[in-house]
Formats: C-alpha cells, structure tokens, sequence
C-alpha cells in the first residue's frame, strides 16, 4: 500500500515547566488523597508564577481520610515536594534554580471536607459532560502512538536523565522538545528536532549543545539523527516560573496524542479517577487499543460521550485508517462500559500520578494499556 508522506510535529516539556510543574502538584495531591479513601473526589486546579502558588478547587473524602491527610501536613507539603522533584533547589553540581520549595508562597481557595450526605454513594454516576477522545497506532515500538509524539517524550526523558549526569550545574529545569517527522505509514524518520534548555549566564554552552545531541542520538536510536536546533531565540536564564506563568491542564495536546489527533475533552491532572474527563479518556484509549491488529499499518480513533448523571458513556463512533467501522464499533457496543466497572479496573495504578503527569498516561504496564 502507498502512502502519502507526510510531516508531523509534537511537542514535549521538561518537569520544570510551569505548566508541568502545576500538572504534577495537583496530580500529587489526588495520589495522596486516593491512598487514604479510593473513593476521594479531587477536583483540583494550581497556578504558579515566580514564588507564588495558588490552588483552588473541590476535595471530599471519609471523615478519616480527611483527618489523616490534614495531620500529614494537607495539600503545601505535596506542591512543595513537586517543585524539588523538578530540579528546583541547588543541584549536585552547586548552581541555585529558583524558586526554592521553601520559599513558595502557597495559597489555598478549596472546598476541603467529608462528602456531603449521599454524595458518596453517587461517585459511580458522570458529574460532568464530556467529549472523550482515545487514539493507537498498531506499533507497538513506539507504545501505540504518533511518531512524533513517542519520539518527543522519549528525547525529553533523556535530557532529564542526562542533565543529572553530565550538565549538573550548567543546565535547569526547564525546557521543551519540538519535533518534526516525516511519515509515511509504518516507516517514519526524524527530520528535526527543536531544544530549548534552561541555563544560567555563565553556562558552557558547548556543554548544552553536547548534552542535547547526545539526549537526540539516543532517543533516535534504530533510526537516522535529525537535525538539532538549540535555543534559537538565545538566552534561557529565567528559568520555570521565574520567567513564565504556569496553569494545571493547559498541556492538553501534549497530554493525549499530539496536534494530529482531536483532544476531546478536559485536563486529566488534578482529577481522580472517577471524573470522567480522565476516565473516558483513558476508557478511549483503551478500547483504540483493542481496534487495532499487531503488525497491520492502521491506526483507531474512538470518541465517547458522556452525559450529566448517566451511568455509562455513549460511542459515538470508532474510525479505523481513517475510515468509520461499524464492525469495530458493534463489536464494542456489549461490553460493560459503566463507570464503575472502569473505575475498578483502572484504580490499581502501578506508577505515581505525577509520574503520569510529566511524561504521559499512555505507558506500558498500566491497566488501560492492557489489550
């Protein structure tokens, strides 16, 4: 079969990222809270600029799990801990990234206690609308998703990685993977790869381009090198929140499948895991993932509905390289998709939340990636 070739691009940021900064506090924050009451409702939202933190939002629990959470110290020392976890305090080689966990300002607009009378027992029914979205290619190479998109994330593991090898001291962090591929169904290529790396004013910048040629070698390995550009617009020295506001959830695209697949619906982070924007995308996926055949050049896109109230989601339709597929879609339609039953089969999460937060749900060994 020909295809048409075709270019694709995908972003990924570095845990210093504002944006990601805020993802994984708040997804901290509902891992915390679920090992205390599985049943805990979370729905939280952070915003961050230079010391300043803001966190605002819903969380509901049993009288016990909100007395336990609240003597460990409550939601501050879970967003100071992912601020350290970033890169940010003075690293092994002696160089300061601010802002300190300590000197965060951290304020909190929440609506914190026990579920109101009932409110429990109605955890299995939408409390939202929702539009979800699931994608998977049938290549298992690259975990089932776009090129560019696996491509992206695994360089940024590798500059994260390399940093504390080779670049303590010179390279913060912060920063973003831009990636460009050329595709033409199951055989694709890098074309260019796009770096921009925090530092400070005294940095080795042949260190810096060192450290990024080798994160790009790495990650390409199997296929050919791209070109590399590094920070093209010059100097990066304000560094994560100091240079940039961050929000929770406006990393949507880079969350779910890249600009080439449609979003769907709401962020993931910051939500349990009975919040249907992150249920059903997770759901979507995996029911894309059983649409697709091992070594076949196709991709599956399915798209569910969620209603206020409704015990289950509607598919509104599932399309396969492409195509509608109505065999794909009936093939579907008998199994139990209600709420409940998703939510006890995604609830053992082998991986920390902010784990998922930073480098993406769509990783192997989790519940919603099993065929």
């Amino acid at each position: 079969m020909q295809h048409e070739r075709r270019y694709e691009t995908a972003e990924h940021v570095l845990p210093g990222h504002p944006d990601k900064l805020c993802d994984a506090a708040v997804d901290g924050i509902v891992d915390a809270l679920r090992q205390l009451d599985p049943k805990a409702q979370c729905g939280l939202e952070m915003a961050c600029v230079f010391n300043e933190v803001v966190l605002t939002g819903r969380i509901a629990a049993c009288e016990e799990a909100i007395t336990k959470f609240q003597e460990q110290g409550g939601c501050k020392p879970l967003i100071r801990k992912a601020y350290q976890n970033a890169g940010y305090g003075t690293d092994e080689g002696g160089m300061d990234w601010k802002p300190f966990s300590g000197e965060l300002s951290i304020r909190e607009h929440l609506c914190l206690g026990p579920f109101e009378e009932e409110e429990r027992d109605l955890r299995h029914l939408s409390d939202d609308q929702a539009i979800c979205v699931g994608y998977a290619s049938a290549d298992a190479g690259i975990d089932h998703l776009p090129p560019a998109v696996w491509l992206a994330r695994r360089i940024a593991r590798k500059l994260v990685e390399l940093r504390s090898e080779i670049a303590l001291g010179h390279v913060g962090p912060d920063g973003k993977v831009l990636v460009r591929v050329e595709n033409g169904g199951r055989r694709w290529k890098p074309v260019h790869v796009s770096l921009s790396l925090s530092h400070h004013v005294q940095s080795d910048w042949l260190m810096l381009r060192r450290l990024g040629e080798a994160a790009v070698e790495t990650a390409c390995s199997g296929h050919s090198t791209p070109e590399v550009s590094l920070n093209r617009a010059g100097m990066f020295i304000s560094v994560g929140p100091n240079g940039d506001n961050g929000l929770s959830g406006k990393k949507l695209v880079v969350d779910a499948y890249g600009p080439g697949v449609p979003i769907g619906g709401g962020a993931w982070s910051g939500k349990d895991f009975h919040k249907v924007d992150r249920l059903g995308g997770l759901l979507a996926r995996k029911l894309a993932r059983q649409c697709v055949t091992p070594g076949r050049d196709q991709d599956a896109l399915v798209t569910l509905e969620y209603h206020p109230g409704a015990e289950a989601p509607n598919i509104v339709g599932v399309r396969i390289a492409g195509q509608p597929c109505t065999d794909a879609l009936s093939s579907l339609l008998p199994r139990d998709l209600s709420n409940s039953m998703v939510w006890a089969s995604f609830k053992e999460c082998p991986v920390p939340l902010p784990e998922l937060a930073l480098w993406g749900h769509q990783q192997s060994g989790m519940p919603w990636e099993n065929e």
